[in-house]
Protein backbone atom coordinates (compact mmCIF):
# COMPACT_ATOMS: atom_id res chain seq x y z
CA UNK A 1 0.00 0.00 0.00
CA UNK A 2 1.65 3.10 -0.89
CA UNK A 3 0.49 6.11 1.94
CA UNK A 4 0.89 9.61 0.59
CA UNK A 5 2.65 12.58 2.66
CA UNK A 6 3.23 10.55 5.46
CA UNK A 7 4.41 12.81 8.47
CA UNK A 8 5.76 13.00 11.98
CA UNK A 9 2.55 12.10 14.36
CA UNK A 10 4.85 15.53 16.28
CA UNK A 11 2.65 17.74 13.93
CA UNK A 12 -0.39 16.00 14.99
CA UNK A 13 -2.42 19.40 15.97
CA UNK A 14 -1.13 21.38 12.81
CA UNK A 15 -3.46 22.32 10.01
CA UNK A 16 -6.21 19.72 11.40
CA UNK A 17 -9.59 20.36 12.30
CA UNK A 18 -10.25 19.16 15.38
CA UNK A 19 -12.96 21.43 15.90
CA UNK A 20 -15.44 20.81 12.82
CA UNK A 21 -19.10 19.15 12.57
CA UNK A 22 -19.60 15.80 12.34
CA UNK A 23 -22.53 14.02 10.42
CA UNK A 24 -22.48 10.02 11.82
CA UNK A 25 -23.89 7.99 8.67
CA UNK A 26 -25.16 5.00 10.82
CA UNK A 27 -27.09 5.30 13.97
CA UNK A 28 -30.24 3.54 15.54
CA UNK A 29 -33.56 3.52 17.68
CA UNK A 30 -35.62 1.22 18.85
CA UNK A 31 -35.36 -2.38 20.46
CA UNK A 32 -31.98 -4.73 19.81
CA UNK A 33 -32.19 -7.78 21.72
CA UNK A 34 -31.96 -6.90 25.24
CA UNK A 35 -31.48 -3.12 24.81
CA UNK A 36 -33.64 -0.26 23.97
CA UNK A 37 -33.43 2.79 22.61
CA UNK A 38 -35.58 6.05 22.46
CA UNK A 39 -34.91 9.09 19.91
CA UNK A 40 -34.44 10.71 23.30
CA UNK A 41 -31.80 8.38 24.62
CA UNK A 42 -30.25 8.91 20.91
CA UNK A 43 -30.13 12.73 20.88
CA UNK A 44 -28.88 12.49 24.84
CA UNK A 45 -25.99 10.84 23.81
CA UNK A 46 -25.18 12.80 20.68
CA UNK A 47 -25.82 16.58 22.66
CA UNK A 48 -22.84 15.42 25.54
CA UNK A 49 -19.89 17.66 25.29
CA UNK A 50 -17.00 15.28 23.69
CA UNK A 51 -14.08 14.53 26.05
CA UNK A 52 -11.98 16.32 23.67
CA UNK A 53 -13.89 19.68 24.06
CA UNK A 54 -14.02 20.61 20.42
CA UNK A 55 -15.77 17.81 17.64
CA UNK A 56 -19.42 18.02 17.24
CA UNK A 57 -22.48 15.78 16.23
CA UNK A 58 -24.38 17.94 13.64
CA UNK A 59 -26.84 15.04 12.00
CA UNK A 60 -27.14 11.77 12.39
CA UNK A 61 -28.61 9.16 10.51
CA UNK A 62 -31.24 6.81 11.77
CA UNK A 63 -33.26 4.00 11.02
CA UNK A 64 -35.76 2.23 13.56
CA UNK A 65 -34.33 -1.12 14.65
CA UNK A 66 -38.00 -2.25 15.53
CA UNK A 67 -38.01 -2.54 11.91
CA UNK A 68 -35.27 -4.45 11.33
CA UNK A 69 -34.64 -7.49 15.00
CA UNK A 70 -36.95 -10.29 14.49
CA UNK A 71 -39.61 -10.95 16.60
CA UNK A 72 -42.30 -13.97 16.29
CA UNK A 73 -41.51 -16.57 13.64
CA UNK A 74 -38.13 -14.70 12.85
CA UNK A 75 -40.40 -11.71 10.98
CA UNK A 76 -39.25 -8.38 11.85
CA UNK A 77 -40.76 -6.63 15.76
CA UNK A 78 -42.40 -3.96 13.72
CA UNK A 79 -43.63 -3.85 9.88
CA UNK A 80 -42.48 -1.30 7.78
CA UNK A 81 -45.49 1.21 7.94
CA UNK A 82 -46.20 1.37 12.06
CA UNK A 83 -42.02 0.76 12.84
CA UNK A 84 -41.40 3.94 10.19
CA UNK A 85 -43.99 6.51 11.02
CA UNK A 86 -42.65 6.00 14.83
CA UNK A 87 -39.46 7.30 13.95
CA UNK A 88 -40.54 10.25 11.60
CA UNK A 89 -42.98 11.65 14.02
CA UNK A 90 -40.31 12.17 15.98
CA UNK A 91 -38.06 13.24 13.25
CA UNK A 92 -40.27 15.94 12.01
CA UNK A 93 -39.13 18.57 14.89
CA UNK A 94 -35.89 17.31 15.35
CA UNK A 95 -33.41 18.47 12.54
CA UNK A 96 -30.20 16.67 14.06
CA UNK A 97 -32.42 12.80 13.27
CA UNK A 98 -32.26 12.87 9.56
CA UNK A 99 -34.42 9.19 8.93
CA UNK A 100 -33.85 6.08 6.80
CA UNK A 101 -36.53 3.85 6.30
CA UNK A 102 -36.15 0.50 6.70
CA UNK A 103 -37.59 -1.59 4.02
CA UNK A 104 -38.50 -5.14 4.59
CA UNK A 105 -38.49 -6.96 1.32
CA UNK A 106 -39.85 -10.90 1.95
CA UNK A 107 -42.36 -9.35 4.76
CA UNK A 108 -43.26 -6.05 3.48
CA UNK A 109 -44.31 -4.07 -0.03
CA UNK A 110 -42.92 -1.31 -1.73
CA UNK A 111 -45.93 -0.08 -1.74
CA UNK A 112 -46.20 0.57 1.69
CA UNK A 113 -42.08 2.87 1.78
CA UNK A 114 -44.11 5.04 -1.18
CA UNK A 115 -46.96 5.92 1.05
CA UNK A 116 -43.87 7.13 3.15
CA UNK A 117 -42.21 8.60 0.90
CA UNK A 118 -45.12 10.40 -0.64
CA UNK A 119 -46.55 11.76 2.89
CA UNK A 120 -42.81 12.57 4.06
CA UNK A 121 -41.15 13.47 0.83
CA UNK A 122 -38.53 16.20 2.22
CA UNK A 123 -38.02 14.31 5.78
CA UNK A 124 -37.00 10.76 4.48
CA UNK A 125 -32.93 11.00 3.61
CA UNK A 126 -33.06 7.19 2.49
CA UNK A 127 -33.69 3.81 2.38
CA UNK A 128 -32.16 1.36 4.72
CA UNK A 129 -31.77 -2.74 4.62
CA UNK A 130 -30.64 -5.31 6.51
CA UNK A 131 -30.47 -8.46 4.28
CA UNK A 132 -29.38 -10.45 7.55
CA UNK A 133 -32.04 -9.91 9.76
CA UNK A 134 -34.51 -10.40 6.74
CA UNK A 135 -31.81 -13.59 6.19
CA UNK A 136 -32.92 -12.84 2.66
CA UNK A 137 -29.49 -12.71 0.06
CA UNK A 138 -28.75 -8.84 -1.03
CA UNK A 139 -29.08 -10.26 -4.70
CA UNK A 140 -32.81 -11.84 -4.28
CA UNK A 141 -35.56 -9.98 -6.77
CA UNK A 142 -37.44 -9.04 -3.95
CA UNK A 143 -35.14 -6.17 -3.09
CA UNK A 144 -35.89 -4.40 -6.82
CA UNK A 145 -38.95 -3.22 -6.41
CA UNK A 146 -37.53 -0.96 -2.93
CA UNK A 147 -34.82 -0.12 -5.22
CA UNK A 148 -36.69 1.12 -7.70
CA UNK A 149 -38.57 3.71 -5.28
CA UNK A 150 -34.80 4.60 -4.45
CA UNK A 151 -34.25 5.62 -8.32
CA UNK A 152 -37.83 7.21 -8.63
CA UNK A 153 -37.60 9.72 -5.39
CA UNK A 154 -33.39 10.50 -5.79
CA UNK A 155 -32.46 8.58 -2.29
CA UNK A 156 -29.70 6.57 -1.17
CA UNK A 157 -29.95 3.33 -0.05
CA UNK A 158 -27.87 1.96 3.33
CA UNK A 159 -26.85 -2.19 3.16
CA UNK A 160 -25.91 -4.11 6.53
CA UNK A 161 -22.77 -5.39 4.85
CA UNK A 162 -21.16 -8.36 6.06
CA UNK A 163 -18.43 -11.09 4.97
CA UNK A 164 -18.41 -14.38 6.72
CA UNK A 165 -15.17 -15.93 8.21
CA UNK A 166 -14.54 -18.87 10.49
CA UNK A 167 -12.29 -19.04 13.51
CA UNK A 168 -9.21 -18.74 11.56
CA UNK A 169 -10.54 -15.62 9.92
CA UNK A 170 -11.00 -17.49 6.33
CA UNK A 171 -13.85 -16.55 3.98
CA UNK A 172 -17.12 -18.17 3.71
CA UNK A 173 -18.43 -16.01 1.17
CA UNK A 174 -21.96 -15.80 -0.23
CA UNK A 175 -23.71 -14.75 3.40
CA UNK A 176 -26.92 -12.76 3.22
CA UNK A 177 -25.54 -9.68 3.29
CA UNK A 178 -21.70 -10.15 1.14
CA UNK A 179 -20.64 -7.04 -0.55
CA UNK A 180 -20.83 -8.60 -4.02
CA UNK A 181 -24.27 -9.82 -3.44
CA UNK A 182 -25.01 -5.50 -2.79
CA UNK A 183 -23.01 -4.87 -5.48
CA UNK A 184 -24.96 -7.28 -8.24
CA UNK A 185 -28.16 -5.58 -7.11
CA UNK A 186 -26.49 -1.77 -7.14
CA UNK A 187 -25.18 -2.54 -10.75
CA UNK A 188 -28.94 -2.87 -11.95
CA UNK A 189 -29.59 1.10 -10.33
CA UNK A 190 -26.44 2.49 -11.75
CA UNK A 191 -27.62 6.07 -11.14
CA UNK A 192 -28.54 4.80 -7.44
CA UNK A 193 -26.03 5.51 -4.35
CA UNK A 194 -25.55 2.47 -2.45
CA UNK A 195 -23.69 2.47 1.03
CA UNK A 196 -21.99 -0.54 1.98
CA UNK A 197 -22.84 -0.50 5.82
CA UNK A 198 -19.73 -1.61 7.70
CA UNK A 199 -17.29 -2.01 4.78
CA UNK A 200 -17.86 -5.85 5.06
CA UNK A 201 -18.09 -5.65 8.79
CA UNK A 202 -16.36 -9.24 10.58
CA UNK A 203 -12.58 -8.81 10.75
CA UNK A 204 -9.48 -7.83 8.81
CA UNK A 205 -10.71 -10.45 5.60
CA UNK A 206 -13.44 -9.20 5.36
CA UNK A 207 -13.11 -5.40 5.79
CA UNK A 208 -10.07 -6.20 2.66
CA UNK A 209 -13.30 -7.98 0.86
CA UNK A 210 -15.35 -4.81 1.51
CA UNK A 211 -12.45 -2.71 0.16
CA UNK A 212 -12.44 -4.96 -3.47
CA UNK A 213 -15.90 -4.37 -3.74
CA UNK A 214 -15.91 -1.27 -3.41
CA UNK A 215 -13.15 -0.29 -5.40
CA UNK A 216 -13.96 -2.43 -8.30
CA UNK A 217 -17.51 -0.73 -8.70
CA UNK A 218 -15.70 2.33 -9.18
CA UNK A 219 -12.90 0.71 -11.52
CA UNK A 220 -16.15 -0.63 -13.73
CA UNK A 221 -17.93 2.54 -13.14
CA UNK A 222 -21.14 0.32 -12.88
CA UNK A 223 -22.32 1.18 -9.69
CA UNK A 224 -22.50 3.70 -7.20
CA UNK A 225 -21.01 2.21 -4.11
CA UNK A 226 -20.13 3.82 -0.96
CA UNK A 227 -18.43 2.57 2.19
CA UNK A 228 -19.29 3.04 6.16
CA UNK A 229 -17.10 2.50 9.09
CA UNK A 230 -19.13 1.19 11.50
CA UNK A 231 -16.87 -1.02 13.25
CA UNK A 232 -14.15 -0.72 11.06
CA UNK A 233 -10.88 -0.98 13.03
CA UNK A 234 -12.66 0.10 16.31
CA UNK A 235 -10.14 -1.68 18.53
CA UNK A 236 -7.71 -0.86 16.22
CA UNK A 237 -6.01 2.64 17.18
CA UNK A 238 -3.75 2.72 13.61
CA UNK A 239 -6.87 2.24 11.99
CA UNK A 240 -4.73 0.05 8.99
CA UNK A 241 -8.48 -0.86 6.69
CA UNK A 242 -9.26 2.66 6.74
CA UNK A 243 -6.41 4.35 5.66
CA UNK A 244 -5.65 1.02 3.15
CA UNK A 245 -9.03 2.45 1.94
CA UNK A 246 -8.50 6.14 1.40
CA UNK A 247 -5.30 5.66 -0.12
CA UNK A 248 -7.33 3.52 -2.67
CA UNK A 249 -9.79 6.01 -3.46
CA UNK A 250 -7.36 8.33 -3.50
CA UNK A 251 -5.37 6.52 -6.28
CA UNK A 252 -8.26 5.02 -8.42
CA UNK A 253 -8.09 4.94 -11.94
CA UNK A 254 -11.17 7.79 -11.76
CA UNK A 255 -9.20 9.97 -10.18
CA UNK A 256 -9.64 10.86 -6.44
CA UNK A 257 -13.07 9.18 -4.73
CA UNK A 258 -12.47 9.73 -1.97
CA UNK A 259 -16.07 11.02 -1.61
CA UNK A 260 -17.35 7.88 -1.74
CA UNK A 261 -16.15 7.28 2.14
CA UNK A 262 -18.51 8.21 4.91
CA UNK A 263 -17.82 8.31 8.79
CA UNK A 264 -20.53 6.09 10.87
CA UNK A 265 -20.23 4.07 14.29
CA UNK A 266 -23.89 2.03 14.60
CA UNK A 267 -24.32 4.11 18.49
CA UNK A 268 -25.93 3.87 20.56
CA UNK A 269 -25.23 -0.18 20.16
CA UNK A 270 -22.75 -1.85 21.54
CA UNK A 271 -18.64 0.07 22.42
CA UNK A 272 -20.59 2.95 20.74
CA UNK A 273 -23.32 3.40 23.33
CA UNK A 274 -24.49 5.16 26.42
CA UNK A 275 -22.54 2.57 28.73
CA UNK A 276 -19.48 2.79 27.07
CA UNK A 277 -19.53 6.93 26.68
CA UNK A 278 -19.65 6.48 30.56
CA UNK A 279 -16.86 3.98 31.01
CA UNK A 280 -14.16 4.25 27.78
CA UNK A 281 -15.53 6.93 25.70
CA UNK A 282 -15.64 5.05 23.15
CA UNK A 283 -17.14 7.12 20.93
CA UNK A 284 -14.77 9.97 21.27
CA UNK A 285 -11.63 7.88 20.75
CA UNK A 286 -12.22 6.24 17.95
CA UNK A 287 -13.27 9.68 15.88
CA UNK A 288 -9.76 11.20 17.40
CA UNK A 289 -8.23 7.80 16.97
CA UNK A 290 -9.31 8.02 13.31
CA UNK A 291 -8.36 11.53 12.36
CA UNK A 292 -4.85 11.04 13.82
CA UNK A 293 -4.53 7.93 11.72
CA UNK A 294 -5.38 10.14 8.41
CA UNK A 295 -2.69 12.89 9.80
CA UNK A 296 -0.07 10.86 10.49
CA UNK A 297 -0.64 8.67 7.04
CA UNK A 298 -1.55 11.85 4.52
CA UNK A 299 0.44 14.62 5.74
CA UNK A 300 -1.15 18.15 3.62
CA UNK A 301 -4.06 16.13 2.60
CA UNK A 302 -5.42 14.98 6.02
CA UNK A 303 -7.53 17.86 6.80
CA UNK A 304 -9.71 17.70 3.11
CA UNK A 305 -9.79 14.00 4.31
CA UNK A 306 -11.19 14.58 7.25
CA UNK A 307 -13.57 17.23 6.08
CA UNK A 308 -14.91 14.86 3.75
CA UNK A 309 -15.10 11.41 5.38
CA UNK A 310 -16.90 13.01 8.68
CA UNK A 311 -19.26 15.97 7.43
CA UNK A 312 -18.82 17.07 3.66
CA UNK A 313 -19.42 13.48 1.73
CA UNK A 314 -22.74 12.82 3.78
CA UNK A 315 -23.54 16.26 3.27
CA UNK A 316 -23.08 16.24 -0.56
CA UNK A 317 -24.53 12.53 -0.64
CA UNK A 318 -27.95 13.47 0.64
CA UNK A 319 -28.07 16.74 -1.50
CA UNK A 320 -28.94 18.75 1.58
CA UNK A 321 -27.81 22.27 2.90
CA UNK A 322 -27.52 22.37 6.46
CA UNK A 323 -26.05 25.57 7.02
CA UNK A 324 -29.51 27.00 8.69
CA UNK A 325 -28.38 24.50 11.90
CA UNK A 326 -25.46 25.43 14.34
Amino acid sequence: MQIHNTISPMNYSSNLNFKGKIIDSHVHCGKWINDSFSTKNVLDFFNRKFNNGKDSIDRVLISNLDCIINGKNKAPFMDELSGNLKLLKKCVNNPKLVPFVVCQPGYGSAENIELLLKKYPDLIKGLKFHPACLDLPANDARYLPYMRLAEKYNKPCLFHSEVITDKNNNFIRNGVSDPEYIYETARKFPNVPVILGHMGLGGAKAHEAGIDTLIKSIERGDAKLYADLAWVDWDNPAKPHIIEVVDKLLRSSKGDKTERLLFGSDAPLGEFGEKALKQQNSYENNIKNIKQAIRDNFGDDASKLISRIFYRNSKKLLNQSFEKMA
